[in-house]
């Protein structure tokens, strides 16, 4: 097999750069006409793994002309853009924008691409087995995970996990995990580190834990045996501050069972998240209680996993909605992904009709500044404003203070 190593360009988002965008990130990301004020956080939109991956498979259709290129899933959790790679004559192995094929269509003189958020041991094996040139667009940052988890085993630690069961990056640590002889268990949030806290302290039998957590645990699971030493890692895309919040309760658990003298012994906690994730939460904490919004628009694929954490930042504060595209928004509905629910839903009355108003903008990691700009316009057009005509004229840039203003501060 011939495995490319990929290079790690400075990405120029391509395809996927908008005008309107780029003046906004230099007006301050602050846009004002006729009462409307748009307000972007400081950091959003495309982080630099997966602008990196992007460039990588612009990159594989020149240098591959005329060979077939498959994805072995999803490139990002992003519609458009999974849907603009196919276009472009890229398939897929698996997942939803699968042709049907499998591996079993992918051929030696094939080129493969591993997406961002890795694959699957057994995944590059197969692709190892066929023999085709395969392309490794995985992150750093999802990398560095993985390489800690292998020392983490080989000093006899089990491997709990803050993660999103089934997620693709998820998939690929449990994956390695396995292959390395090693155990896991992946808590989603609070309340299920709380029920491996309870295991700890006590409060519960492994029957009980296995019960309320058993669908996240590896193989052959045996509380018993597999949790005297504990070390844990998070899926990069996690909400930060939820993450050191459940460091800190299995830290406790874990002291008040063996002592604080074990707990060096017994618990290792590293922090995961990953830099770019942890500016654009950031930034839209910043956003949140510094813009004096009415509401809150967040735009990314309903299975982006770091969009729907920056949701969770606001939405308990302003009105606050999980989007995928401008198609989502109407004058009287909107389409949105709730933050405690899988499935999208519909409500009504969302956007004022009249008055001043201030809406708050962000972007998850996989989503282009085309689909963000794009956003922007439909509901600049809600509400009467030729968002694009006002751009090109100066109206919307005038008086927003240019680079006076810090990004998603009040104005």
């Amino acid at each position: 097999m011939d495995r490319t190593d990929s290079p790690v360009p400075d990405a120029p988002r391509r395809g996927y750069a908008s005008p309107l965008i780029d003046a906004l990130r230099r007006n301050g990301h602050v846009l004002t006409l006729d009462g409307l004020t748009l307000l972007a956080a400081a950091r959003f939109g495309f982080c630099w793994g997966v602008d990196k991956a992007v460039e990588i498979v612009e990159d594989a259709l020149e240098t591959y002309p005329g060979r077939r290129i498959w994805l072995v899933n999803q490139m990002i959790h992003n519609p458009a853009v999974n849907r603009d790679l196919i276009r472009r004559g890229i398939r897929f192995i698996k997942g939803a924008y699968a042709d049907g094929g499998g591996f079993e269509a992918v051929r030696a003189e094939d080129v493969a691409v591993i997406p961002a958020f890795s694959s699957s041991v057994d995944e590059v094996k197969r692709l190892e087995a066929i023999g085709c040139t395969v392309i490794d667009t995985t992150c750093p940052w999802v990398l560095k995970p993985h390489l800690r988890t292998k020392r983490n085993i080989e000093a006899g630690f089990t491997t709990v996990i803050h993660a999103t069961l089934g997620h693709d990056e998820t998939r690929a640590t449990c994956s390695l995990v396995v292959h390395e002889k090693g155990r896991y268990l992946v808590v989603r949030d609070e309340a299920e580190a709380g029920v491996l806290c309870d295991y700890l302290t006590g409060a519960i039998d492994g029957e009980a834990l296995l019960a309320g957590l058993g669908a996240g645990a590896s193989p052959g699971f045996d509380p018993g045996r597999d949790l005297g030493k504990i070390a844990l890692i998070n899926q990069t895309t996690m909400l930060a501050s939820e993450s050191r919040a459940i460091g800190a309760m299995i830290r406790r658990a874990v002291a008040d069972r063996y002592g604080e003298d074990d707990l060096k012994d017994r618990f290792r906690d590293f922090d995961t998240i990953c830099n770019a994730t942890q500016d654009n939460q950031d930034a839209m904490v910043a956003l949140v209680e510094e813009g004096r919004l009415d509401l809150m628009l967040v735009v990314g694929g309903f299975g982006s996993s770091n969009t729907r954490n920056l949701a969770r930042i606001a939405w308990k504060k302003i009105p606050t909605y999980h989007i995928e595209d401008a198609e989502d928004l109407g004058l009287r509905r909107i389409r949105y992904r709730r933050v405690d629910g899988d499935e999208p839903v519909e409500t009504s009355d969302w956007l004022p009709a009249e008055g001043p108003l201030r809406v708050g903008f962000t972007a998850g990691a996989s989503t282009p500044d085309t689909k963000l700009a794009e956003v922007m316009v439909r509901l600049a057009a809600l509400r009467g404003v030729d968002l694009e005509a006002a751009i090109a004229d100066g109206s919307a840039l005038a008086g927003a203070g240019g680079s006076g203003n810090r990004p998603g501060s009040p104005v």
